[in-house]
């Protein structure tokens, strides 16, 4: 990845996702989602992204995250999180924003530039509501550690009243915090990199330690070393949370011919999005 330019930033606003942050979900419709194929572009990245994958992370997605070592500079970061928000439209986020949150957990963090877009979320609406907010702790947790030391580099809380705090953990190894403690997690392209009993194992730990509310952004495509669940929904069900809402959206706007991301990064890959709450949530009394 080379370093982005201002012209490249600028293409990404063009997007218009200020405006429309639900423009993946508005646009989306199984016609294109077939009509991609078409796109030579989307095939040969496609093509690229199948034959360049790596064997170790092909063998064991957990061992590769662990022992990645990989900074990024801050203009590469910065362009990241605007160009992931995309796919990664905040369905449910207003939930994160109403009295009565105080920790939402980020599993699965990477490099915490969209941990940071939650934070930003969360100020936002309490900005437009005229409020001051509330203590609001954001947890990023991630297995890389060199990811880890990336987001506590670059992610930048945008209010006084959250605080962003960064940590290694193994999700399936179970995290060092008591049943019930946050409010709300978010799972941003973890559970596909796991097979099915890894997956399961930190589901469960999900539901664990999450108290309201569950957000989950995943692949749908196939892909070497990924694991497609369109059943995810049935899964959060078996462990207590209903899906309040659920998309299909691709990984950036459709096109006909080439692409819209100047950095010509990834495919026009399909993935889901779901927003799930608990179906009995345990009483914020209970919690505290």
């Amino acid at each position: 990845m080379r370093v982005p330019t201002p012209e490249d930033f600028r293409e990404l606003e063009a997007w218009g996702l200020v405006e429309r942050p639900m423009a993946a979900i508005e646009e989306f419709s199984p016609e294109l989602e077939d009509r991609r194929e078409e796109n030579e572009r989307h095939r040969r990245k496609r093509r690229e992204q199948e034959e360049n994958v790596s064997e170790a992370f092909v063998a064991d997605t957990q061992d590769y995250y662990r022992s990645m070592d990989r900074p990024i500079d801050r203009t590469k970061w910065a362009y990241l999180k605007r160009r992931k928000a995309w796919s990664h439209p905040p369905v449910g986020w207003g939930a994160f924003a109403a009295p009565g949150t105080s920790r939402v957990l980020d599993l699965g963090c990477g490099d915490g530039d969209q941990t940071e877009r939650v934070a930003e979320f969360v100020a936002g609406r309490w900005t437009a509501a005229g409020y001051d907010g509330f203590p609001m702790e954001v947890v990023g947790v991630d297995l890389s550690e060199s990811r880890i030391e990336n987001a506590r580099r670059h992610a930048r809380s945008p209010h006084e009243a959250i605080t962003l705090r960064f940590e290694q953990g193994d999700a399936l190894a179970g995290l060092d915090y008591g049943d019930d403690y946050f409010d709300y997690t978010l799972a941003m392209g973890l559970f596909e990199t796991l097979d099915d009993e890894a997956a399961a194992r930190a589901l469960d730990e999900t539901a664990r330690l999450t108290a309201n509310g569950v957000y989950v952004r995943d692949v749908l495509d196939p892909m070497p070393g990924f694991h497609p669940r369109p059943d995810l929904d049935e899964r959060l069900a078996d462990r207590g949370f209903e899906v309040e809402a659920r998309h299909r959206l691709l990984e950036e706007p459709f096109v006909e011919e080439g692409t819209r991301d100047p950095m010509d990064l990834w495919p026009m890959n399909c993935n889901q999005v779901l927003f799930a709450t608990a179906t009995d949530p345990t009483p914020p009394e209970e919690r505290y």
